[in-house]
């Protein structure tokens, strides 16, 4: 069975690597670089299903980031970090439907966040190991 990918940006590589472990937990292959070029470079090869982002990189603004990953690839959700107020920059996530964790965060705030984006039967579903099953009729009936 195929495990969900992770991809953490982050130029704290102490931070990244905690976050990293505790992905891991949950499931997740995780694949960290500290900066948004190596980023965009690592993508090419090895898309993400979750994405891990600072919004104060110092080469590329987070935000701008995890836009371009977006359009690349529809299904894979975010979770973007800042020691700053979200403030202007609330927009990329209610236009990535991301998570916003202000650092310093708990691994507890950490899971809490994956387990939003990733219901259980979809991880099942997006690992290849669980069959989706509809539940109710498929459409509604039409009215007279």
């Amino acid at each position: 069975m195929a495990r969900l990918r992770a991809l953490i940006v982050d130029d704290n590589r102490s931070l990244a690597e905690t976050v990293g472990e505790i992905l891991a937990d949950e499931g997740f292959q995780t694949q960290i670089v500290t900066s948004a070029v190596e980023a965009l470079v690592l993508w090419r090869t090895a898309a993400a299903d979750l994405v891990v982002a600072d919004l104060d990189l110092p080469d590329v603004d987070g935000a701008r980031l995890a836009r371009r990953l977006g359009r690349r690839a529809e299904r894979c959700r975010f979770i973007l970090t800042s020691a700053r107020p979200l403030g202007q920059r609330a927009a990329v996530c209610e236009e990535l439907r991301a998570e916003f964790l202000a650092k310093p965060f708990s691994p507890g705030e950490l899971r809490e966040a994956v387990r939003r984006l990733f219901s259980e039967p979809e991880r099942r579903f997006l690992e290849g190991g669980g069959e989706v099953r509809l539940l109710g009729p498929a459409r509604r009936p039409e009215k007279p």
